[in-house]
């Protein structure tokens, strides 16, 4: 039996980070955010990560010993323990706007008969608008969410003053720091299962990816068009089990789990047939 050494294996994990990181770089340089103005938040993450996931066994965790896991100086982790991590407003109120659209597009009170979100009434006939924000929460105006979607091109208002989604989930066009929230809970879910699965734990969580090269134009449309209908599908199944559930188990006050689970669809047109130079 071949025995990977220890210098094997770190140089596969430097690669594979380096694979994973080098899209978020891009993202970075995209958004004008250098190498060392990075930095910061890589401490406040390695320090993080250290408090909330390697705990002793009956003993409290020290500045030193999180210091002594992450490299980073103990007066910085002291520093860096004592700021504050709480979400943004901004991110708030995009978690309360994600669950809104997830009970429009997964409760019966809200959905057509064949399963599709119905065009709902502003307020007055129900189930109206108002009801669906109401559901979720009563501490949000009604108001202030339809405009704020119509906004965002999410739903328009026709003459009779229904509301209509226009797309089939929660896609915030033109606001970046919700487009960035949502995409960080995404990319931060995939990669925790990534991490988990590499970890050496026998319960491995589903991580599954189907890829094909040396396709025509014409083709790549045809699966991806397939790939969205069918997820789409398939999400918003999950939508509605999740939310049954969830009701259901509301009372439990043992039921603490929960789950994320997506679906993606990478285009990558090449304008010639190339090898990756790391392959």
């Amino acid at each position: 039996m071949i025995q990977n050494d220890s210098s094997t294996l770190d140089k596969a994990l430097y690669k594979t980070i380096k694979t994973m990181l080098k899209p978020l770089v891009k993202l970075l340089l995209q958004q004008g955010i250098t190498y060392t103005a990075l930095v910061e938040p890589l401490k406040q993450i390695f320090v993080e990560v250290a408090e909330e996931s390697f705990p002793l066994a009956n003993k409290k965790q020290t500045d030193s010993r999180i210091s002594l896991l992450t490299g980073v100086h103990r007066k910085e982790v002291k520093r860096l323990r004592e700021t504050d991590t709480s979400l943004s407003a901004q991110e708030i109120k995009a978690g309360i706007s994600a669950q809104i659209m997830a009970t429009w597009t997964g409760h019966p009170d809200f959905l057509n008969a064949d399963g599709s979100p119905s065009a709902l009434p502003k307020q007055g006939l129900s189930p109206s608008f108002e009801d669906l924000v109401f559901r979720v929460s009563k501490d949000k105006h009604p108001r202030s969410v339809l405009d704020d979607w119509i906004n965002q091109g999410i739903v328009t208002l026709d003459e009779k003053n229904f509301v209509h989604l226009n797309e089939a989930g929660f896609v915030p066009q033109d606001n970046l720091e919700e487009k960035l929230f949502f995409a960080g809970k995404n990319i931060n879910a995939h990669l925790t299962v990534v991490a988990h699965n590499l970890s050496g734990d026998d319960r491995a969580m589903f991580d599954r990816a189907v890829f094909y090269k040396n396709l025509s134009e014409d083709s790549l449309q045809k699966i991806e068009q397939t790939a969205r209908d069918k997820s789409l599908a398939l999400l918003t199944e999950i939508n509605m089990l999740g939310l049954e559930l969830q009701q259901q188990d509301q009372p439990d006050k043992t039921a603490t789990s929960e789950f994320h689970f997506g679906s993606y669809f990478l285009r990558d047109d090449k304008t010639e047939n190339t090898e990756n130079k790391d392959a």
